[in-house]
């Protein structure tokens, strides 16, 4: 074969690949370079997904594991959190609404939202604080139910040693009430009174007076669901008792944290009458 039969030869060759390249510079690209050659390839991508949070060690309620099993009644201790709700009567059963007397439309129409107790850092009260946007921890023991709120650290006690409510309850009135409990099968029935009225229902301003009763019943849907459903009863600002269903989930690995209401606190010092729906 002539040499110059191999020149020619090698010379098609380098044109065939100049026109390869030019159609698919893609194909090009993606050829293995020779031993020891530099390469300008991009890295490949990495996924940006958070990394997966690490196991959580400690109790069953914390870890999300089963619970031991145990004679009575299911445990409901953990961390649990419901949506927040600025309008209670939004979560009434059907056929069981909210229905304000005269004198609680008036009151609920002319609500000052600059006088809310909970912008004074003061407790919210039974009803209101399972309903912020704050955790709220419960401890079960056969004896007694103590629910932690993160909200300003603050606390309530449900009796379940068959104590019936103290004589003078309703001299001395609570913040949180007087609360005494009792199991139905797997439903925790609290009867809740003596709630001090200066709380509000909820964050839309719906008061109360010291006349209201809770018939509060808890049961789990499942082992990280809490069903809370609540007949609120007070002759003088509701025509007839009303029931509230909301559901709060289990919030495994989390704990409540601390939360001080008047620690740097500067709104109050500017606030402004706001009535009714202007403040909604």
């Amino acid at each position: 074969m002539s040499d110059r039969f191999l020149t020619w030869l090698m010379a098609q060759g380098a044109a065939s690949w100049v026109l390869l390249v030019a159609a698919n510079p893609a194909a090009a690209q993606s050829a293995s370079p020779a031993p020891g050659a530099a390469t300008t390839r991009p890295p490949v991508a990495q996924s940006r997904k958070a990394p997966p949070r690490p196991t959580p060690h400690g109790a069953w309620w914390y870890t999300g594991d089963a619970p031991p099993a145990a004679p009575g009644p299911p445990d409901l201790t953990g961390v649990w959190f419901g949506r927040t709700s600025g309008d209670l009567s939004k979560d009434a059963v059907p056929g069981k609404e909210m229905t304000l007397t005269p004198y609680g439309k008036m009151r609920y129409d002319n609500v000052d939202h600059a006088k809310d107790p909970s912008t004074y850092c003061l407790p919210a009260g039974p009803a209101r604080m399972m309903m912020m946007a704050h955790p709220n921890m419960i401890i079960q023991r056969p004896d007694v139910i103590v629910v932690l709120t993160e909200s300003q650290r603050t606390f309530r006690l449900i009796y379940l040693d068959g104590r019936g409510h103290p004589e003078d309850v309703n001299d001395y009135p609570e913040w949180m009430g007087s609360s005494m409990g009792h199991w139905e099968g797997a439903t925790l029935v609290v009867d809740t009174v003596a709630i001090k009225d200066r709380t509000w229902l909820d964050t839309s301003g719906h008061e109360h007076s010291d006349q209201l009763k809770m018939a509060e019943r808890y049961r789990l849907l499942d082992r990280n669901t809490l069903e809370m459903v609540v007949t609120y009863d007070d002759p003088v600002f509701f025509v007839k008792p009303f029931t509230t269903r909301r559901l709060a989930r289990r919030q495994i690995g989390d704990r409540i944290m601390d939360h001080s209401c008047l620690e740097n606190e500067k709104d109050i010092i500017n606030l402004v009458p706001t009535i009714g729906d202007a403040g909604r």
